[in-house]
């Protein structure tokens, strides 16, 4: 049987794809198994560039079975938060209220400033709603895209030649959202359950081991200085052992993003800066930091549901410090920023065919100048000690890799 009669015969559960998009993250690739109607996970960035022996099994399984068990999930950047938060505020009903939100998303801090007007003119819950539907959307167009039928609680509602899905008509309960953990009645909890014990991969860490004892207890935290810009915290831990440590030093800090940027001609963007922390003018990537939803202004990091979409940071960050923009962005990798003493991330992008676009608009604290330089260039300044910081020397590997 060829593989299109196949896949027409496949009724995929809408909650499986549904719950993938509201579990999306950077550090992840989620594929669906036709075959055992489940999730399965891959580590976007493997350590040090390899698998982990089980990983590798999957990672081969899903190459032999590609396109015909396994299937890519949508990605973070397939679901383009910024584009449902525009889309929803067009819905509002014209007004002041409309002019407030629309006023509110545009510029540096607009998901911020987006989530303190939805608490001001309480409109959470319509959001909500709005945009659990614009994720049922997604995962219903990505099943019409790949050729397979969808159910909702086992009752068939594939969009076939209706001018709307019947999913969209029905109400969150009817599809258990949001929050409960979702099961087609007429499938087994195992099969349908991104946390199910058996899956090849599961949400949690594919590292981690319940037989392992090796966190250490916090006991005590003291804040230093807690400002806007950093958590600086002195802590007492008891370690596994049972012995005291103290005093352990850690802080908090905005995750950002990292942009390996090259325009049409192949030279790299570079700036130009002072680097208190080292006395010196150092020569590195475009960064910047990444604005949260939830009015904090740090810690702890990693997480995009309180984050600014890391896309649309690294996007602001290169035309502000470059006045350049691009239409070609790939995700590299997103890693702690320093797993030993602070709780932010990094988001490393490359973005590739940049053309200019505008002038720098720089921050009163920032004191930067562009350059630009050939590979060979960026290679030189790396091994004679003028390219210094780690994440930005990791992304430029990262994208060498990746161009091949």
């Amino acid at each position: 049987m060829n593989t299109e009669k196949q896949k027409n015969k496949v009724i995929v559960p809408l909650e499986i794809v549904f719950e993938a998009i509201q579990t999306v993250d950077d550090m992840w690739n989620q594929y669906l198994d036709i075959e055992e109607m489940e999730v399965v996970m891959l580590p976007e960035s493997p350590f040090l560039g390899e698998y982990d022996e089980e990983d590798q099994e999957l990672a081969d399984m899903i190459e032999e079975g590609w396109n015909k068990r396994f299937f890519r999930l949508p990605t973070k950047f397939d679901i383009h938060e910024y584009g449902i938060m525009e889309d929803f505020v067009r819905s509002l009903p014209e007004g002041g209220m409309q002019n407030s939100m629309e006023n509110a998303i545009r510029g540096k801090g607009a998901f911020r400033r987006f989530k303190n007007n939805l608490r001001r003119y309480a409109v959470e819950e319509q959001w909500d709603d709005f945009q659990e539907k614009a994720y049922l959307e997604i995962a219903g167009e990505w099943c019409e895209d790949h050729g397979f039928g969808y159910s909702v609680r086992g009752v068939d509602c594939s969009r076939k030649n209706a001018e709307e899905p019947s999913y969209l008509t029905e109400t969150a309960e009817a599809v258990d959202l949001p929050g409960a953990t979702m099961i087609s009645e007429d499938m087994p909890e195992s099969k349908t359950s991104l946390e199910s014990e058996t899956s090849p991969k599961s949400v949690s860490s594919p590292d981690s081991d319940n037989t392992e004892n090796l966190e250490w207890e916090e006991i005590s935290t003291q804040h230093i200085v807690r400002d806007e810009w950093i958590d600086f915290r002195r802590s007492s831990y008891r370690f596994p052992d049972g012995n005291v440590f103290e005093p352990y030093y850690s802080y908090s800090r905005r995750d950002y993003v990292v942009i390996v940027a090259s325009d049409e001609e192949g030279r790299y963007l570079c700036v130009r800066q002072y680097r208190q922390g080292i006395r010196e003018v150092t020569t590195e990537f475009p960064a910047g930091g990444i604005e949260r939803t939830d009015g904090r202004q740090y810690g702890p990091g990693g997480d995009p549901s309180v984050a600014e979409d890391a896309l649309e940071a690294a996007r602001r960050e290169l035309l502000e410090e470059t006045g350049y923009v691009s239409d070609h962005w790939t995700h590299l990798i997103t890693v702690p920023s320093n797993a030993t003493l602070a709780d932010n991330y990094a988001y490393a992008f490359m973005a590739e065919r940049c053309r200019k676009s505008g002038e720098q608009s720089l921050d009163e604290t920032e004191f930067l100048h562009v350059r630009k330089y050939t590979p060979a260039e960026i290679e030189g300044l790396i091994e004679r000690g003028g390219f210094q910081q780690a994440v930005h020397v990791m992304a430029w590997l990262l994208a060498q890799r990746r161009k091949g």
